[in-house]
């Protein structure tokens, strides 16, 4: 049983990094305006020596998400001359070892069987297989949510006061990087523990403690605020007393939002999005948090979650507008902590039914990684243009078209700021010693890269404000159908 354990983790752990490096080698990895816009920013902290106390925007005008992530990418960019593959391969790295770091938390805590279940489960979930080749500030976001889940089984388990501060260090973290998430899971996480300590007397030490733990994450947003006369405050104490909503639905069709929006985040935690899977799952789960109940710490942790688990459910339905999944982005690891508590009564019995069935469900979850791992290995994503890849080929092409003289470049992206393919001329005339693109015509001649649009109008306007009157298209090439590039004559 020891070799075959150990078999376990060897497969488990080499399609996990199988399914997430693939796409980071292949360069198929998303390539937005997000994805550009940080990356230039990165380039101002670090070549610019330009620092910012605010990040990225939200869903919410005036208020920003924290400039903790716009640091974070300034590591790759410094390690690797701004090499825009290196954010990526940051990416796939903190999922590595955050994921292991978590393994190994499991197999400390509760036993290696129940962290072989983890494992098998996130190798290949259609949720946390993306978080390692995503480069975007709320993909952070989880990895502060298991941040928080071990802190508080620490202190669920310790009740050292010390622990209040990792917590609200972790939680200060998710507002950081997920402003929408930090609103409700601050003040619900805040009332949890107040429900749960109800019996021991107020300590002021305790208190203090947590409370400072918000200090060092909101450090930069409040260098910001006493800057700019606390103009994201005024914004967000404004939004609560006047919630300016852009599609208000009835509470009906709110409640069946939230719970589609709840049940796509539990079952996305499973391999497919598997809708048999995850009532399966969740059946057993909810059966097993009811047979094999305890006293013990981790049963109380288990408890804690599922109370919080509540509080955000009912907490979104006080929102009457569009809740996007990424509001509580992470959410999935406090749903999968959960089912691993529940997995772990299971291993700690003596029953033989019990001894059988958790090998019957690990067989059953190594037996989805094989099909997933077969099913990868034969598709021919790899010779898919897409993501950087394609942003990638369209730039080099005209930049070998070039050589180093002069030229003109214009670009047409359905965001109209075109920070992808900035970024991409930066990093590459900078890597090669070539000259910038200039906007005006250059010699009678201009380059276009028009990116496909499904609003058409939108793509005729900008062509009716660049193409020259009198002029002429002498070469047109694409290598999908994301773009097109065009050489154009002629003076307007």
């Amino acid at each position: 049983m020891k070799y075959f354990k150990f078999f376990l983790f060897l497969f488990a752990f080499f399609v996990f990094i199988y399914l997430r490096l693939t796409p980071i080698i292949n360069k198929t990895v998303p390539y937005t305006y997000d994805q550009g816009r940080d990356f230039l920013k990165a380039e101002e902290i670090v070549r610019d020596k330009n620092l910012t106390f605010i990040g990225p925007t939200t869903g919410m005008a005036g208020v920003n998400h924290g400039a903790w992530w716009y640091y974070v990418v300034s590591i790759p960019y410094f390690l690797f001359n701004g090499n825009p593959i290196s954010f990526y391969y940051l990416m796939f790295m903190i999922s590595v070892l955050v994921n292991l770091a978590f393994f190994f938390f499991l197999k400390k805590e509760f036993n290696l069987i129940t962290a072989l279940f983890f494992l098998l489960i996130i190798t290949i979930s259609p949720y946390f297989i993306p978080l390692a080749f995503f480069a975007s500030n709320n993909i952070v976001t989880p990895y502060m949510i298991l941040a928080l889940i071990i802190c508080t089984y620490y202190y669920s388990k310790s009740r050292k006061n010390l622990w209040l501060f990792f917590i609200a260090l972790s939680l200060g973290f998710v507002f950081e990087f997920e402003v929408s998430f930090g609103l409700f899971i601050i003040p619900f996480f805040t009332l949890m523990m107040v429900i749960f300590n109800y019996k021991r007397k107020p300590n002021i030490k305790a208190i203090a403690l947590y409370f400072s733990g918000f200090i060092i994450p909101f450090l930069p947003r409040l260098l910001f605020e006493v800057k700019n006369g606390f103009i994201q405050t005024k914004t967000l104490i404004n939004f609560f007393i006047v919630p300016k909503l852009h599609n208000p639905k009835p509470f009906i069709d709110v409640f069946k939002d939230r719970l589609i929006l709840f049940w796509t985040y539990f079952s996305g935690i499973f391999y497919d999005r598997n809708n048999l899977l995850s009532v399966f799952i969740l059946i057993i789960l909810i059966g097993i948090l009811i047979k094999f109940k305890n006293k013990t710490y981790k049963y109380e942790t288990t408890l804690y979650f599922i109370g919080l688990v509540l509080l955000l459910f009912l907490g979104s339905l006080l929102y009457k507008d569009n809740f996007w999944s990424n509001y509580y982005e992470g959410i999935q690891y406090i749903f999968l902590f959960i089912i691993i508590n529940a997995f772990y009564l299971i291993t700690s019995g003596r029953n033989l039914f019990l001894v059988y069935g958790r090998y019957i469900i690990l067989i059953l979850f190594l037996t989805l990684n094989i099909f997933a791992f077969n099913k990868e290995v034969l598709s021919k994503k790899d010779k898919v243009l897409t993501g950087l890849k394609s942003s990638e080929t369209a730039v080099l092409y005209v930049l070998d078209q070039v050589k180093n003289n002069d030229y003109c470049l214009r670009f047409y992206t359905p965001p109209v700021i075109p920070y992808t393919y900035n970024y991409l001329i930066s990093y590459y005339t900078r890597i090669n010693n070539q000259k910038q693109p200039q906007v005006d015509f250059t010699n009678n001649q201009c380059w276009f890269i028009v990116e496909k649009d499904n609003f058409q109008f939108r793509v005729k306007k900008w062509r009716k404000n660049n193409e020259p009157k009198r002029g002429k298209k002498i070469a047109s090439k694409n290598f999908n159908d994301d773009y097109v590039i065009e050489l154009w004559l002629g003076v307007k």
